[in-house]
């Protein structure tokens, strides 16, 4: 059953693999999410330790509101505590960002995945789209009226909710404004947004015909002679219809904690489980899916750390323009696709503007337009006309079981989503990205229909690409 999709809550960030660490229970979740978190808020992202403990730890959920956290410079850690709790700590590597420690994996093994891996290339010194130098737009007094809204009347528990809007319409930017303490230079969370991320990088191996489609998904673990995991296809992972038994939800004991969590190998845990489901007949959202293809990218462009890293900037990050991104690893060397992808607002949007336009990037293309196309055609087994390839649509009606997702934003939009409401939306019609980043704890909510709507209202109605 599909319900107020975008607020699926914390479960949409999880995935798993083979156990290291236990989830006992409430505490134990607070103190790994934390740990993962924090370290990716001050070493990646660049905050002080204070505002990352405040806005994000104590504001994520009811069980990380005792965390305390101990942050090491030096060793690059930060650990994670609670009265009931154990102890958790995540590493951060300058190349990769944060991940956390499960003490199956030494840390000189950790540090050799990296050793040979440079830092991403910096942003040239130049104007959008290719370099940042582009200062804010001014904004007309309907926009800014607009966009004001969704950080004003959503900021009433003294936390930053939303912390970065960017609009991009007609190739330019025409709105962007942060939160205090945010800004141009903020890699943001994209939380589940990141497994449109991860999409895009099978997407490509796809385009080069290193991957097919509708040929058995190559995962080693289902290989065997008689495994009816056999059958599954690239199509149907993508589409989260591969009837793989997954227990999405954010709770202790689910398959989502045990991944995410409790696990040195994501994909692994995803992967292990049994079907229950025959593949392509039923949808079911998982974040394993998107972890098993996080695998299935890394096998196929050579099987390390080093080589997906170095394939995810060659292939998307640097020619879409996007130096700030990365995606965040497991203890196995596998990028966290379902849920650790980060980069600047206006990296996120360039993301979109991608897809806007048809997988290129000024006269190169990037992805073809083909894979866009097909990540705007429905996943035929989903109920909802909403699903596909891992980006939310946003087809339908008015009613019944295709109503809309956001009814009063255009049916061609098509977006990454992801948990505290993070939002980068592609409407073609409108020739627009709309960007929302931020940090809706658990039982609140961003409307993205009536703010986004209000935006795309209040966008100039003349205009074309230069």
């Amino acid at each position: 059953m599909i319900r107020q999709l975008p607020l699926i809550g914390l479960a949409l960030l999880l995935a798993a693999p083979a156990h290291a660490a236990e989830i006992a229970g409430p505490g134990d979740l607070g103190t790994a999410a934390s740990a993962q978190v924090a370290c990716a808020g001050i070493f990646v992202a660049g905050r002080a330790e204070a505002a990352v403990l405040r806005d994000d730890i104590h504001a994520l959920a009811p069980f990380t509101q005792k965390v305390t956290l101990s942050v090491n410079r030096k060793a690059r850690t930060v650990a994670a505590s609670a009265p009931d709790g154990a102890t958790r700590t995540a590493l951060y590597r300058p190349a990769v960002g944060c991940t956390l420690l499960s003490d199956t994996v030494s840390r000189e093994a950790l540090e050799r995945q990296v050793t040979a891996l440079p830092p991403a290339k910096p942003r040239p010194a130049m104007p959008w789209p290719q370099g940042d130098t582009t200062p804010a737009p001014k904004m007309s007094e309907a926009l800014a009226k607009a966009v004001d809204a969704a950080f004003v009347e959503q900021n009433k528990q003294g936390y930053p909710d939303t912390r970065a809007i960017v609009v991009v319409q007609h190739g330019r930017i025409v709105a962007e404004q942060y939160a205090p303490g945010f800004g141009r230079d903020t890699p943001f969370h994209g939380w589940s947004a990141s497994k449109s991320i991860a999409g895009t990088l099978v997407g490509l191996l796809v385009d080069d015909g290193t991957l097919e489609l509708d040929a058995p998904a190559p995962v080693p673990e289902w290989q065997h002679d008689g495994d009816p995991r056999k059958a599954i296809t690239l199509r149907q992972l993508l589409n989260m219809s591969s009837g793989l038994r997954f227990a999405e939800p954010y709770q202790p004991g689910s398959d989502s904690i045990r991944m995410l969590f409790a696990s040195a190998d994501m994909g692994a845990v995803a992967a292990a489980l049994p079907l229950d489901h025959a593949p392509g007949s039923a949808w079911s959202y998982s974040s394993g899916t998107t972890n098993i293809l996080s695998g299935i990218v890394t096998r196929a462009v050579g099987g390390s750390l080093d080589a997906v890293t170095r394939f995810a900037r060659k292939r998307l990050f640097e020619p879409a323009g996007m130096a700030s991104a990365l995606i965040e690893p497991d203890e196995a060397g596998v990028p966290i696709g379902s849920s650790y992808a980060y980069a600047t607002a206006r990296d996120w949007a360039r993301f979109g503007l991608l897809y806007l336009d048809k997988g290129k990037v000024g006269k190169r293309q990037i992805l073809s337009p083909r894979w866009v196309d097909f990540v705007r055609t429905p996943a035929p087994a989903a109920p909802r006309p909403v699903y596909s390839a891992q980006f939310w649509l946003n087809q339908g009606d008015d009613s019944g079981d295709r109503r809309r997702l956001f009814r009063d934003l255009p049916p061609d939009t098509f977006m990454a989503m992801g948990h505290n409401e993070q939002m980068v939306a592609i409407i073609p019609s409108l020739d627009t990205v709309i960007v929302r980043l931020g940090w809706t704890p658990e039982g609140q909510r961003f409307d993205h229909n009536k703010y986004l709507s209000g935006i795309v209202a209040a966008l100039p109605s003349t205009g074309h690409r230069r």
